[in-house]
This record gives structure tokens, sequence and C-alpha cells, in this order.
């Protein structure tokens, strides 16, 4: 695992689930986003998520291509420090650029049946599209992310808010970063699995496929120190294998932000009037 930005399992553990969005003017909209993993007991745990919502031209990785250090360091490790960074480069250099900012949510990792939610404010043109990215765990350099940058779009082309989406994150989303061998052994530096050293994985330099099998850990005590027997068949069906699911919600002005609006409707029509009568 050497020439990688290496922070550990337990430090990648630490990080504060992040949302990526524009400093937003007045006019934005506030979404919840929700995560929930729908694995059963056993099952595949995820690292905290990282969301980014963008413009367009933000491009996580490509299948087929070699991994940059971001995604490198999320596959192995799950934190998303280094693949931020490139974001906000990329962004910063892309025509008509959002600032990023984060969201604080729910601290990883994101074990079977628990649910992570943060809020974002989101400017309709800078923010339009969403991407997501996290590894998966127990593996070696597995991860699921967003190849097509405008797959998912939070508003339409008018800056209208598309309202409530649920969107489930398949095994169409999973992939190999081919930047450590798949390695199950004692040796082998795979996360999440007691007794293991991350620090310890062989090189791979391969290129991003989509995922292979993680069969090799059934039977392994996990960090949380259950044993890892869950469904792990996301080969066979990958579109119909579900890993988690995320909610995006728009959240309603509080009540008395809507109280202040049609009160002052209320005094520009009294003003109106008044001005009607003098005339």
């Amino acid at each position: 695992m050497s020439g990688k930005m290496m922070r550990g399992l337990a430090a990648a553990l630490g990080v504060i689930a992040c949302g990526v969005f524009s400093v937003a003017p007045a006019s934005a909209t506030q979404v919840r986003v929700t995560v929930t993993n729908t694995a059963g007991a056993g099952g595949i745990s995820l690292t905290p998520l990282y969301f980014g919502f963008h413009n367009g031209s933000v491009d996580l990785f490509d299948a087929g291509a070699s991994a940059s250090a971001g995604i490198e360091e999320i596959a192995e490790t799950g934190s998303f420090a280094t693949l931020r960074n490139e974001r906000l480069a990329q962004q910063a250099n892309s025509v008509g650029g959002a600032a990023f900012g984060t969201e604080q949510g729910a601290p990883g990792p994101i074990e079977p049946g628990e649910t992570a939610s943060f809020v974002v404010d989101l400017d309709a043109i800078a923010n339009r599209f969403m991407f997501f990215a996290s590894m998966l765990l127990p593996s070696n350099d597995t991860f699921i992310g967003v190849d097509d940058p405008t797959q998912f779009s939070l508003f339409d082309n008018l800056g209208n808010f598309l309202g409530p989406q649920s969107i489930d994150i398949t095994g169409s989303f999973a992939y190999d970063a081919g930047t450590e061998v798949n390695d199950a052994s004692t040796t082998g530096g795979a996360a999440f699995v007691q007794g293991r050293n991350i620090a310890e994985g062989g090189i791979e330099n391969g290129l991003i496929a989509s995922a292979s099998s993680l069969s090799d850990f059934l039977g392994l005590t996990l960090a949380n120190g259950t044993i890892f027997n869950g469904d792990i068949d996301f080969l066979s069906d990958p579109a119909n294998f579900i890993f988690a699911n995320i909610q995006i919600a728009e959240v309603p002005l509080p009540p008395a932000i809507l109280l202040m609006g049609a009160g002052l409707a209320g005094l520009r029509f009294a003003s109106k009037r008044k001005k009607l009568r003098a005339a």
C-alpha cells in the first residue's frame, strides 16, 4: 500500500460523513439526504459516504482507467480527504464552477440497518447534480461510486427542484479500484477485519473495474465483533442487489418564515390599497 496517503481505517472511521455544496444564496433549496444501509445482520458495512453536489462537470472516476490518489484512498481506507481535494481542484477549474464547503452528517461506518442523515443548502445551477462514494467493508479496495457525473439530477434545466427521490445503491455502483490485491488472509491488508493490518496490502497496479466477489471474507470476525455472513452475491444480478438506499427530500420552511412571508405580502397589499385611496 505504499505510494498512497495512508491514514488507516481507524482514522477513516472517525471521519465525519460529508457533503459538498455551493455557498448558498438566499434562494437556495435546503435538502435532507438520508442514507440507510439495507443489509441484514453480519452484512456489508459502508464507510461514511462522500457526497458531491455540482454543475455536471465533476467526474469522480472512469471505469477502465487508473484510480486517482483520491479513489485509491477511499477504496482502501474509507477516507475521502484526498478525493475531496481533487474535486475541489476540478470544480475550481470548471466553467461556472461552484465554491465548495462541507456539511456535517453522521460518523461511520454505516453498519447494517443503520441510517445517516444531513441537511445541505443547494443552488439549482451550481449544485444540480449529485455523486457519492464510499468503501465497502470488509474489502481491500472495493468501493461504490457514480461513474456518470450527470446520472443523478436534483434540479431541472430551469432550476426547479425535481422533488423527493429514492435512490438504491445497487451492485451496479460497486467497483474494484485495481490498486490493491484482494486478499482475505491475515497478511492481506483487508479493512474492517479483526487481526488485519490495512498497511500490509499488496500493490496491484490494475484498472478500475466492476467489483469482484467478497466471498473470501465470509466467516471472518469483523471490527464490530460480528461474523461476516451477509449476502455478497452482487455479481450475478448487480442491478437488483441493493447495498443501501438514499432518500432526497426538500426541507420545508419553518412556519415562522411562512408567516413572515404572508405578513410581508399583507403589508404590501395594504400599502397598495392606501395609495389607491389617496389617488
